[in-house]
């Protein structure tokens, strides 16, 4: 699928994210990439649409947010919002079309963050953190989810206790935790009224995995 972002910078600044993630010192997970970036972006802006933010500013920030990475079990990985807020304002004077929005933009990428902790200060920084908290709901989160956790070599459960009735959650050890580490929170969290809504349907496909997953595994456990 193209882009197909209708802003004259779009193009450009692609291109130049395109050679930077082509560059970087850390291999991205597949949770973390070009793609992810582009849909984070096109989610970014429906929903800027619908609740009246700046365009412009949340596409812009949502291809940036990830601009600096780190692998979820690096000790900087929950610093990587404001160090990537920290380069946004040079990246959108350099591009033609987007000087005039930098500041904004970066202050959008500075809160996204879950793991961060950021609390969005304006219209476009909520639409942008919305948006990235939709792409970890749905069948999409699913796919991600495990993608990131094999990055860094968790297991798909424990087990033993796959549901954690009698041990502590480990997302960093077994994937499925992070559902009920974070995923499942996500949709009460959501800033726009937009993304509550896109964030109760993409809840409801995790609920019914999950379901779907305990039947499987409570057959497998049978003598």
């Amino acid at each position: 699928m193209a882009p197909n972002f209708p802003f004259p910078w779009s193009d450009p600044l692609l291109a130049r994210l395109r050679a930077h993630l082509a560059a970087e010192p850390f291999a991205r997970d597949a949770a973390h990439d070009l793609g992810h970036l582009l849909r984070v972006a096109r989610l970014a802006g429906r929903l800027a649409a619908e609740e009246g933010a700046d365009a412009e500013t949340c596409v812009a920030a949502a291809l940036l947010h990830d601009l600096v990475y780190r692998p979820k079990n690096h000790p900087e990985s929950s610093l990587t919002a404001g160090m990537a807020a920290e380069q946004v304002p040079e990246w959108c004077r350099a591009t033609p079309g987007l000087e005039a929005k930098a500041e904004a933009v970066a202050a959008a990428v500075a809160t996204h963050s879950w793991s961060g902790g950021g609390e969005p200060a304006t219209r476009e920084a909520a639409v942008v953190q919305d948006a990235d908290r939709l792409e970890a709901l749905g069948a999409i989160g699913i796919a991600r989810v495990f993608a990131t956790g094999a990055s860094f070599g968790a297991g798909l459960w424990h087990a033993e206790d796959p549901w954690a009735e009698a041990r502590d959650l480990d997302d960093k050890a077994w994937s499925l935790d992070h559902f009920e580490r974070k995923l499942l929170k996500l949709a009460a969290g959501m800033k726009t009224s937009a993304g509550r809504r896109l964030a109760e349907e993409r809840q409801r496909t995790l609920l019914a995995y999950l379901a779907a997953l305990r039947s499987e595994l409570q057959v497998h456990s049978q003598p």
